[in-house]
C-alpha cells in the first residue's frame, strides 16, 4: 500500500519553485533577447512546451504550460489567463493527435509545432475577440498567425533533437540514432 517512492512535500514545493524560476528565465530572454525579426519574434515559450509534449509526461506539461502562460500574462500585460488558456489546448491538441506515434520520427516535430501553433493562435485571437470586441481577422492572420508560425518553424527540429538529447542524456541512455 505504501509507495516507497513518495516525496515530501519540501521536494515537491523546490520542484515547483524552480520550474517557476526558469519559466520566469526563459519568459524574460524571450521578451529580452528574442527581439522582433521583421515585426515578428520568435514565441520560444510555445516553442518549448509543443515540443516538451512529445517527450515529457502531459502532467508535467500542462502544469508549463499553466504558469508559463500566467507569467507571460503578467509580463506581457495582456488578461491573465489569455495565454495560459491557449497554450494548455495546445498541448492537450497535441499531446490528443500525436501521442501515439513514437517521438523517434523527425517530423513528428514540424507537425506539432504547426498543430500547436494553429490551436494557439486561434485561441488568442477567439478570447481577442470576446474580450475586445471585434477586429480585422484578415490582418491577424496575415500580421500575427503566419509571420509568427514561420518563425517558430525554423528552430522547431533542432531544439527536439537537443530536449530528446538531454532527455537520453538524463537517463543515460546512449545518445545514439541508427537509421
Amino acid at each position: 500500500m505504501d509507495n516507497p517512492q513518495r516525496y515530501k512535500i519540501e521536494e515537491i514545493v523546490w520542484h515547483e519553485i524552480r520550474t517557476i524560476v526558469l519559466l520566469i528565465v526563459i519568459v524574460i530572454g524571450q521578451k529580452v533577447f528574442l527581439t522582433d525579426i521583421f515585426g515578428v519574434s520568435l514565441n520560444l515559450l510555445l516553442l518549448l512546451i509543443v515540443l516538451r509534449t512529445l517527450i515529457e509526461p502531459i502532467v508535467t506539461i500542462g502544469r508549463w504550460a499553466f504558469y508559463g502562460g500566467i507569467i507571460y500574462d503578467s509580463m506581457s500585460g495582456s488578461w491573465l489567463g489569455m495565454h495560459s488558456i491557449g497554450l494548455i489546448l495546445a498541448v492537450v491538441t497535441v499531446f490528443l493527435l500525436l501521442s501515439r506515434i513514437t517521438s523517434e520520427n523527425w517530423i513528428l516535430p514540424i507537425v506539432a509545432v504547426i498543430i500547436g501553433s494553429v490551436v494557439y493562435y486561434f485561441c488568442n485571437a477567439l478570447l481577442l475577440f470576446a474580450l475586445v470586441g471585434g477586429f480585422n481577422v484578415l490582418t491577424y492572420f496575415t500580421v500575427v498567425f503566419i509571420p509568427g508560425l514561420l518563425v517558430i518553424l525554423v528552430p522547431a527540429l533542432p531544439m527536439f533533437l537537443l530536449l530528446r538529447w538531454l532527455r537520453s542524456m538524463r537517463r543515460g541512455e546512449l545518445p545514439l540514432d541508427v537509421y
